[in-house]
């Protein structure tokens, strides 16, 4: 009797340690969703931004759809344009925070292709829907967008991004004459500017970033025809919006001299019927 009582202690210690062994090599392969790459890094962002409360509600209501900032590695998974490349767009057309914050909530309570600063984006991921959050919630992000330091978007140096400009079977792209007159009128705005206003020079980024949009936002180009406008106003985007901001009248001369370089290309690979 007392062999066979300790046969049965031995055997359930014996079952309770390999239960407790497996437990423990379960607890062990546990990933922890808040240890992942991605959630450490919104938690180390978080804490280096100057309004962690508004970097939080951009990772729960943003982060969704745009990634903090480029990544080749998911770059399957975009469906809207990185937060940094956002920054980039905006800051330069709204330098001062105020106005910056309220374009930002402006925009995302009501969306409109006539009113983004990103036509090439909202072509390419279409145009994101009304969001119906607190408008509390979206002035802390917009807050957070304004003063966050994403790094910067990779340098649009050497190669084009999005492609290079090639002829269409060794022709030119035929574009529409209103497209092609207006490309037109933009060279002319370019070639023929002269004032020593910084403000001018800021006024003139801005109507030919509007021409820009025009042309991007044309829903009759698409296809190869439509990537070629692309890649062109790719090049010069970043010069655009370098106008707009510039802040010295040596910024505003370089920013132009490029566009005006840039502007000699087109009618290479472009024409009207």
């Amino acid at each position: 009797m007392r062999t066979c009582l300790f046969l049965i202690v031995l055997l359930v210690n014996l079952t309770s340690c390999n239960t407790s062994q497996k437990e423990n090599q379960q607890d062990q392969n546990y990933i922890d969703p808040s240890e992942t790459e991605d959630s450490r890094y919104a938690e180390a962002e978080k804490n280096t931004s100057p309004d962690p409360q508004g970097y939080e509600l951009m990772t729960q209501k943003c982060f969704i759809c745009h990634l903090p900032k480029p990544d080749p590695s998911k770059s399957a998974q975009m469906i809207a344009p990185p937060m940094v490349q956002v920054q980039e767009h905006y800051k330069p057309a709204y330098p001062e925070k105020e106005e910056f914050i309220n374009a930002m909530v402006a925009f995302i309570q009501n969306p409109s292709r006539e009113k983004t600063l990103m036509p090439g984006a909202v072509k390419k991921f279409n145009l994101m829907p009304k969001l119906l959050y607190e408008e509390n919630e979206l002035r802390l992000i917009a807050e957070t967008l304004y003063e966050h330091d994403f790094g910067t978007a990779p340098a649009r140096t050497g190669k084009n991004p999005v492609g290079e400009l090639k002829l269409n079977n060794g022709s030119k792209w035929v574009l529409k004459k209103e497209t092609m007159d207006r490309m037109n009128a933009a060279m002319q705005k370019i070639n023929s500017f002269d004032s020593n206003e910084l403000s001018d020079y800021n006024r003139l980024g801005k109507e030919i970033f509007d021409d820009a949009k025009i042309i991007l936002l044309d829903d009759s180009y698409d296809g190869e025809l439509f990537d070629q406008i692309h890649i062109f106003f790719n090049g010069i985007e970043n010069h655009m919006h370098g106008l707009i901001a510039a802040d010295s009248k040596a910024e505003a001369e370089k920013q132009l001299t490029e566009l005006r370089d840039r502007f000699k290309e087109f009618h290479t690979y472009f024409k009207t019927s």
